[in-house]
């Protein structure tokens, strides 16, 4: 019965009892026992996941940790996001060649779920998220402020060399934290100031004052350059459509061109051709001529001759009338048939052939 109270009396007084873990929590048992009675903090097998609900014993405590991305913030004017824990201050930190700045940054970290860096964490870090926030702050600031007091004042406007440096205070954030559990997933520099924090809390402005100004006058120039590019690139485009008509025109010239010269040879060759066929043609008919020539220069000229006029006056039927003066004063008129006079020749034609011994040709 004592035993009874004394567990009754114990459960009230602590957290023992049902627990029930939230959606992102895990538990790590903790044992507030003597080490020799096996106190201190369980095996990786016994921490509590998420839902699950969890018996804890009156000798026992559950630190519970939240996995879930958790945000932190340095600038009070930087937006956060939904349940974003904001500080008001920025990060303070010097260039190396002296000028003040002021960071406003945010950070996303998460405890890692394994559950054996959740034992490392409790039994070496912290018992609470409280105090695993309380150390990612720390460690942000000091690596934040250790990496960019590398750069010069000219270097933090350089937009490349800025982030490499962003980047190399993340990779040492890393180095430090996850080996305790501790994921630092991302360091994002908002803004930078180049301001100097006074003794009553206020900041000196002077110098951040003066690079608006040059920043200013930069995009002013930046403006204007920009606008020549536009009109340069508007006139080069227009160059561009006026060579591309001039070159359009130079090809339907030359098209034209090559046309009509087609034309021509083509007109030219025909009329060479019909040329060369009247010459020939030409070259035929004096052959023919010369034939005709050296034949009738021959032997048998003249009685072709003669067989020509033969039947040149048998198509005609002609009659001829021969006047001939007589021995007196008078003209005697005869008549003479043709056709009877040709017979005649022929008669007389073959007479001579046969006196000489050879044929009479064909009338």
């Amino acid at each position: 019965m004592l035993f009874s109270i004394c567990v009754l009396s114990s459960l009230s007084a602590c957290d023992a009892g049902i627990q029930d873990m939230g959606a992102t929590e895990y538990g790590v048992r903790f044992r507030q026992l003597p080490p020799l009675l096996g106190g201190g903090v369980g095996s990786p097998s016994s921490v509590a996941e998420p839902l699950e609900s969890v018996v804890v014993l009156p000798w026992e405590k559950l630190i519970r940790f939240d996995t879930s991305p958790q945000y932190l913030s340095w600038g009070a004017s930087v937006q956060g996001e939904s349940g974003q824990l904001v500080q008001a201050e920025d990060v303070y930190t010097r260039a190396k060649d002296g000028n003040e700045a002021a960071l406003k940054i945010t950070v996303r970290y998460r405890i890692n779920p394994s559950p054996e860096m959740l034992t490392t964490l409790a039994q070496e870090v912290a018992t609470s998220d409280q105090q695993v926030k309380s150390l990612v702050i720390t460690v942000i600031r000091s690596e934040v402020r250790t990496y960019m007091n590398r750069l010069r004042t000219a270097e933090f406007r350089d937009d490349k060399k800025r982030n490499d440096t962003v980047d190399e205070a993340l990779s040492a954030t890393r180095a430090r934290l996850s080996p305790l559990g501790i994921e630092v997933e991302s360091i994002n520099l908002k803004q930078y100031r180049f301001v100097r924090l006074l003794k009553d809390g206020k900041e000196d402005t002077s110098y951040q004052d003066r690079l608006r100004d040059i920043q200013e006058k930069e995009q002013d120039i930046q403006g204007e350059r920009t606008r020549i590019e536009t009109v340069r690139a508007k006139k080069h485009a227009e160059f561009s459509q006026a060579e591309s008509a001039y070159n359009a025109q130079i090809a339907e010239a030359n098209g034209y061109t090559e046309q009509s010269k087609y034309l021509g040879d083509s007109y030219f060759q025909a009329k060479v051709n019909e040329a060369k066929a009247i010459e020939a043609e030409g070259r035929s008919e004096v052959e023919g001529l010369k034939q005709r020539i050296a034949a009738l220069a021959g032997k048998g000229g003249q009685n072709m001759v003669r067989l020509e006029v033969a039947k040149q006056l048998t198509k005609g039927n002609p009659k001829f009338i021969a006047v001939s003066p007589n021995s007196g004063s008078g003209v005697e008129v005869s008549r003479t048939d043709v056709n009877e006079l040709i017979q005649q020749l022929g008669v007389l034609e073959g007479v001579a052939v046969k006196a000489k011994g050879g044929t009479s040709a064909k009338p």
